[in-house]
């Protein structure tokens, strides 16, 4: 067997590229594979080749666009028995990992910029052919919230097969020690024995009922970590009367020490295919409150292993936080049990469910 994994880009600072890295980095030793993107930011990986994919990089609409051809250019050249697509990466494949449903998107992008609502829209009809044309290929969907929708806005009717994003529980994991910890606080600015929330993604995924919240804790601070603009919501914060306990910072390199430097990680989220950030808190041992309609709580049970709440009631939210605020030691429970949750969704759990895929495809003469 001879594996083509089909990307964008092939770096592990973002889900796609990560869930790429991982699969390449662990089946390598196993069968050759063949990394077709656009770019590579992993290093070296033994016995992983590169085949660069040409692409017009002038927006994501563009890259799309410009990388299909290139990306069937590049796998006739150099064919494989097994295909593995993200998404629409490209037009012929045996395996394609759905990370995403724009159509579905598309519904929830109230909030975001104009650039993201017209590339959504632009790209919704592409992705439905893509789909519509993919009927023999096996369609791995990160979350079974993911898996409903391309069935439901595509019309599929294929094989698929639900599973979840892994997670790094040796870099996500509680602090070792007080000392560990207080310096992840210092790192953020965080004052000593605060009892603080995380926050971590794009705005638009909670951070404003979020920040709503803290007028009602006055004990609480908040860190909040974004690719976002942060303008408006630190505007919020001084309307609010805030300013002086909340702290946000752009994107980390290192956060896996945001994890190791709060007390619980807040996601509101009323959309979201998956969420690495929620289950890398959950690996963490943080308590965690997230929204119901997300792929990341399907490995909640709620009062269990974390807490879910509906995005759009924010006494819902309230009810959560002011649980744990109230019992200390049943949340640091509930942290260990997602951790112990989480150590059953590794990135090796996911490589060997993934690879069983292939195997199937395989067996069952899926043309490429």
């Amino acid at each position: 067997m001879k594996l083509a994994l089909v990307v964008h880009d092939f770096d592990p600072g973002y889900g796609q590229g990560r869930y790429c890295v991982e699969i390449a980095r662990r089946l390598a030793g196993r069968i050759p594979v063949e990394v077709h993107s656009n770019t590579w930011n992993a290093g070296t990986l033994p016995g992983v080749e590169w085949r660069r994919v040409p692409a017009w990089r002038l927006n994501v609409a563009t890259t799309i666009a410009t990388f299909l051809p290139f990306a069937a250019r590049s796998l006739r050249h150099h064919p494989a028995t097994v295909v593995h697509a993200q998404g629409l990466s490209c037009w012929s494949a045996d395996v394609i990992t759905a990370h995403i449903c724009n159509a579905e998107r598309r519904k929830h992008l109230t909030g975001s910029s104009l650039k993201a609502r017209v590339f959504v829209g632009a790209i919704t009809p592409l992705e439905r052919a893509f789909y519509r044309h993919q009927r023999r290929a096996h369609l791995i969907a990160v979350s079974a919230v993911v898996r409903c929708e391309i069935e439901t806005h595509y019309g599929w009717d294929g094989p698929a097969s639900v599973i979840h994003h892994g997670t790094d529980t040796e870099r996500f994991r509680p602090a070792d020690s007080s000392a560990e910890r207080d310096a992840a606080r210092d790192r953020y600015g965080l004052p000593p024995g605060a009892w603080t929330w995380l926050f971590v993604g794009e705005a638009v995924k909670g951070l404003r009922e979020t920040l709503q919240q803290l007028p009602l804790f006055p004990a609480a601070r908040l860190l909040a970590i974004t690719r976002s603009a942060r303008e408006d919501y630190e505007a919020l914060a001084r309307q609010l009367g805030v300013a002086d306990r909340v702290f946000l910072r752009g994107p980390e390199t290192k956060l896996e020490l945001a994890y190791r430097a709060t007390d619980v990680f807040v996601y509101p989220a009323g959309y979201d295919s998956f969420a690495l950030v929620a289950s890398e808190a959950m690996a963490s041992g943080l308590p965690v409150i997230l929204g119901k309609p997300i792929g990341a709580a399907e490995l909640v049970e709620n009062g269990r292993n974390g807490l879910l709440c509906d995005p759009e009631d924010p006494e819902s939210l309230h009810t959560q936080l002011n649980w744990i605020h109230s019992n200390p030691e049943a949340a640091r429970q509930m942290g260990l049990a997602a951790r112990s949750t989480l150590q059953q969704h590794t990135w090796a759990n996911c490589v060997e469910a993934t690879w069983e895929v292939y195997r199937a495809a395989v067996e069952a003469g899926s043309p490429s």
